[in-house]
């Protein structure tokens, strides 16, 4: 059965209630997209958070290539949820198992957020991961800038996530930086 791609609302609280508080053009936009930040659903379509994302990139960060708005976006995502209650105990869980064994854990993170979206984790190397998103999903850039803030807020990673394919149902990241402590 295929399932079509949803993200839950947690996502769209975090980054666009709570992090970016849209007012006037901006919110109008997210509203026409299929987000109204005054009445969140449970759920969306992954195409509405993809045209989210661009709507907040243009806003946001108007000076930027959209990858790079992207990129931005995840990284301050990151930040955000890092200072709630649940964002500190995941930190302090990736310290107490390592960012590798973190890493590993991702494909079982992943749909706790989002449905019809698939995650293989490898290690590449002894410094090195290869994480592989298939389905319907978000911005690759936004996810390496999430994993990216994720790292520097705990100081201690040091992790680089570069986006190494592109393709309209999957995408491949290159995570370096792993063994540093």
């Amino acid at each position: 059965m295929n399932v079509p791609a949803t993200t839950h609302n947690n996502v769209f609280d975090a980054l666009f209630v709570r992090l970016l508080q849209p007012q006037g053009a901006f919110k109008a936009e997210l509203r026409a997209a299929g987000y109204d930040p005054d009445r969140p659903q449970f759920s969306y379509p992954t195409s509405v958070l993809m045209a989210t994302l661009d709507i907040a990139a243009r806003h946001v960060y108007p000076e930027l290539l959209r990858e790079d708005a992207h990129r931005k976006l995840g990284q301050r995502f990151a930040d955000r949820y890092l200072s709630t209650i649940l964002g500190r105990l995941t930190r302090t869980v990736v310290l107490a198992m390592g960012v590798d064994k973190f890493l590993m854990q991702i494909p079982r993170i992943v749909p706790l957020s989002s449905t019809g979206v698939t995650v293989t984790a490898r290690r590449a190397g002894p410094d090195e991961f290869r994480l592989v998103y298939t389905g319907e999903h978000q911005s690759p850039d936004f996810v390496a800038g999430a994993l990216e803030g994720g790292a520097r807020d705990s100081s201690i990673f040091g992790l680089s996530a570069q986006v190494v394919r592109r393709g309209p149902t999957e995408f491949e990241l290159k995570v370096t930086g792993v063994g540093r402590r």
